[in-house]
């Protein structure tokens, strides 16, 4: 077999972005043009040395697609794993990595080939049917899975989901616009299982800050069938139609009245007359369709001068800030300042751009080295995984529930023309929402502020020039239609 082990490798390439959070080893600083060639070891004897002494080595198993279509996303993820391991400084710690090859039969045939190098915990897989396949695997080893899914169905019974979750971003958003004085909320929602679901956190969370859910109307997945969902939901025809009566009225009065022409020549600007009844709208929407959607909405009369519009994680994309009806829109998401730096540094040391994913696989190899930095023996049960005081990583503050669901502190952003600014910083602590904890430090790497802007580039990875990787990143990457797919 073949593994990868600080043992071994003079540098398994570069930096390690969590600190967990609490009293620990300071930050961990590697430059990349120091940095030695990654190795692979496939010495048997190596290998007999090694399980003689089990905890002078942990394993950490690694379930990606290496191959497929997804290769180049899995690949960048071994990457940024590789990168994690090598600032952890840890002599003890391995990558034992395994290719899925993207389907769950190719999950089930490397994990049963992982489980045979004994790993002490498992980082991956990427999809949601491949942690289905290899879950009851894991679940009789006995051993923790950090998986990437961003389908919350597989999370429980030892998986643990690292990613961006909707509910989060937009309880976020709700709850901050409700802090800022608007209380009537209307939503338009796509007729997807992904819009079922934000609709049904959307509900919640503004019923949870007492305000008024005032409309909700669905659209069709298809470009060409907005127009009819969004004159409902602006009430178009109603405005319109008192509008035209007033046109009528006064035109009744006479070129001689005055009043009546000067009311006529104020008309001439608009198309409407009235205002909705809510004062903020939810567009669950991200990439081309939610332009198109934008557009339509403000040729609509929805006056986002006037109307507060919030969106979700998919708004996470640099193609808004030439969408002029969308600036001044708020959504939720997590700090980019770090996460920018790394992939600065991901380009930098591999010479090409990375999809936003890699920092999961990076935070989560850091994440499992960080809860073994001060001990002897591996601790990788879901007590020390769901540690309540919470992680500090690449993506800011996250710590996982018992259900293996994540909770991020995420900041609010609002759209302009040349950046997105945050508004509400992300949390630092749980504080808020806990009694006073303390945060486990992970060994964040300080990085030297330097202007990385155009080396973070979210652009795709020229190893895989497919549409999804033409795609701006929707805090889910690997999905390719994110409005219809689970994952």
């Amino acid at each position: 077999m073949r593994y990868f082990s600080l043992k071994y490798l003079g540098a398994i390439l570069i930096a390690l972005g969590l600190t967990g959070c609490g009293g620990g080893a300071g930050p961990m600083v590697h430059s990349p043009a120091n940095m030695p060639q990654t190795s692979i070891v496939e010495s048997p004897q190596d290998i007999a040395e090694d399980v003689r002494d089990a905890r002078r080595e942990i394993r950490f198993g690694l379930l990606l697609p290496l191959t497929g279509p997804d290769a180049a996303i899995g690949k960048a993820l071994f990457n940024a794993a590789a990168l994690a391991l090598f600032d952890s400084r840890d002599q003890r710690l391995a990558l034992v990595p395994f290719d899925t090859k993207g389907t769950a039969e190719g999950a089930i045939e490397a994990m049963s080939q992982l489980l045979e190098q004994q790993p002490d915990i498992i980082i991956g897989p990427l999809f949601s049917h491949s942690i289905t396949a290899i879950k009851p695997m894991a679940q009789k080893a006995g051993i923790n899975v950090l998986g990437f899914s961003s389908d919350h169905s597989v999370a429980g019974n030892g998986v643990f989901l690292l990613n961006f979750r909707m509910e989060e971003q937009i309880e976020r958003v709700i709850r901050y616009a409700s802090d800022q004085g608007y209380a009537k909320f209307a939503a338009l929602v796509p007729e997807t299982a992904y819009g079922t679901r934000a609709l049904e956190i959307f509900g919640k969370s503004v019923t949870r800050q007492e305000r008024e859910l005032i409309s909700v109307e669905y659209y069709p997945a298809d470009s060409g069938k907005l127009v009819a969902p969004v004159k409902n939901i602006a009430e178009y025809n109603d405005r319109r139609g008192r509008y035209m009566r007033e046109i009528e009225f006064l035109e009744s009065l006479g070129e001689e009245d005055d009043l009546a022409q000067e009311m006529l020549d104020e008309l001439k600007n608009i198309e409407t007359i009235g205002g909705v009844e809510f004062d903020a709208i939810l567009l669950p929407e991200g990439g081309a369709m939610l332009t198109t959607l934008a557009a339509w909405v403000s040729y609509y009369e929805i006056d986002p001068a006037k109307i507060k519009i919030l969106g979700t994680g998919l708004w996470d994309d640099r193609m808004l800030f030439f969408e002029p009806q969308l600036y001044g829109g708020w959504f939720a998401a997590p700090d980019h300042s770090a996460a920018n730096i790394f992939l600065g540094r991901y380009q930098r040391a591999y010479g090409q751009n990375a999809p936003r994913l890699i920092t999961l696989a990076y935070d989560a190899v850091a994440l499992a080295a960080t809860l073994v930095r001060h001990e002897k023996n591996p601790d990788f049960t879901g007590k020390a995984i769901t540690d309540a005081n919470g992680f500090s990583g690449i993506e800011g503050l996250f710590r996982f529930s018992l259900a293996g669901l994540i909770e991020r502190g995420l900041a609010v952003y609002e759209v302009g023309p040349k950046e997105f600014k945050i508004i509400d910083p992300a949390p630092k602590n749980f504080i808020e929402r806990d009694l006073p904890l303390f945060i486990n430090e992970v060994n964040a790497p300080e990085f030297e502020p330097e202007d990385y802007s155009e080396e973070a580039d979210l652009a795709a990875l020229p190893v895989n020039d497919t549409p999804i990787h033409k795609r701006p990143f929707p805090y889910n990457p690997v999905q390719k239609d994110s409005v219809n797919r689970p994952d």
